[in-house]
């Protein structure tokens, strides 16, 4: 993860009623003098017992805020790549108040999804549970089929969803373990629960069967793959990038071209449909989706040495 070093620090504090056009956050920048550096909404936050902060810093030159829990970092929200036009973070016209109830409000005008908003969003309930003394047991993750994403949930109540915008910080590249990681992080640092170990209906990748077809072309190297930080985004022919579709970027194969990669290492193989260019480094020849990568077991290498073979439709 290519993260830039921190660029600012918020605290999270206990949230009362605001304008849904105002992120309410504590921002370590608003100093006084008769504290020892630590800002009074920091003090005011750490009496009540928050266990949430929030760093801001840039991710492959977008905005991204990150979420601890007890000084672990567990979740980056990052910013959406669509949204070209979104106002760049600036802490500097924070407005503080006082609301009725005596708590420190500071008002950070936003959208609701920039990422310093979803990232307060979600500490506010995480907070919310350490004060409520909820089981970090019922804090569990489940697929959700209907909009293909993870969903980290408290019961039944859904906390946040893992997607290509919302990753574990240091990620793996898939989705299914930043998810399953971020979960465990959070179980231990709310009521030091034990780890889970499955992810609940969890979708088995596809793997694609080649039958009665015949191989026009035949290469060897190295390939690669690319996910969470391309997910969503337009591929070379102009459809929306899938990750856990069966899909690959090549340099030269005609967009549609159905080709069959095999592992060398462990000998499984996936059948692919080229819709994007790449890889632009010497001696690779491909580069899959994270979907095709799982399914011939190559995630955790992150390269392997593979065989390429253009397949034509049956006859």
């Amino acid at each position: 993860m290519n993260a830039k070093p921190w660029s600012g620090l918020v605290s999270l504090l206990v949230l009362s009623v605001c304008a849904p056009a105002y992120a309410e956050i504590e921002c370590d920048r608003l100093l006084c003098p008769e504290s020892d550096g630590r800002s009074h909404v920091e003090q005011l936050a750490r009496s009540q017992g928050n266990i949430t902060q929030i760093e801001t810093h840039e991710l492959d030159d977008k905005q991204a805020a990150t979420l601890f829990v007890r000084n672990i970092p567990v979740l980056t929200f990052v910013q959406n790549p669509s949204e070209t036009t979104a106002r760049p973070i600036n802490y500097q016209s924070v407005n503080v108040a006082e609301s009725s109830t005596g708590n420190l409000i500071v008002a950070y005008p936003t959208q609701a999804s920039d990422p310093v908003a979803r990232a307060n969003n979600v500490a506010v309930k995480i907070n919310q549970i350490s004060r409520d003394n909820i089981d970090a047991d019922t804090i569990r993750v489940r697929w959700n089929d209907q909009e293909k994403n993870y969903v980290i949930q408290v019961g039944e109540e859904k906390l946040v969803a893992i997607d290509g915008n919302t990753i574990l910080p240091d990620n793996t590249r898939d989705l299914a373990t930043d998810a399953l990681q971020a979960t465990n992080r959070l179980r231990r640092q709310v009521g030091n629960a034990p780890p889970l170990s499955e992810i609940e209906g969890r979708p088995e990748p596809e793997v694609t069967t080649v039958a009665v077809r015949s191989v026009a072309n035949r290469l060897q190297g190295w390939a690669s793959w690319y996910g969470p930080g391309f997910h969503g985004n337009r591929t070379a022919n102009g459809e929306r990038y899938n990750q856990d579709a069966m899909t690959a970027a090549h340099r030269y194969l005609p967009f549609g071209t159905e080709v069959r990669v095999t592992n060398q290492h462990n000998g499984r193989s996936v059948v692919v449909r080229i819709n994007d260019r790449g890889p632009f480094i010497g001696g690779r020849i491909i580069d899959l989706s994270a979907g095709a990568a799982q399914a011939i077991g190559m995630i955790s290498s992150g390269v392997a040495p593979v065989t390429v073979e253009v397949i034509t439709p049956a006859n």
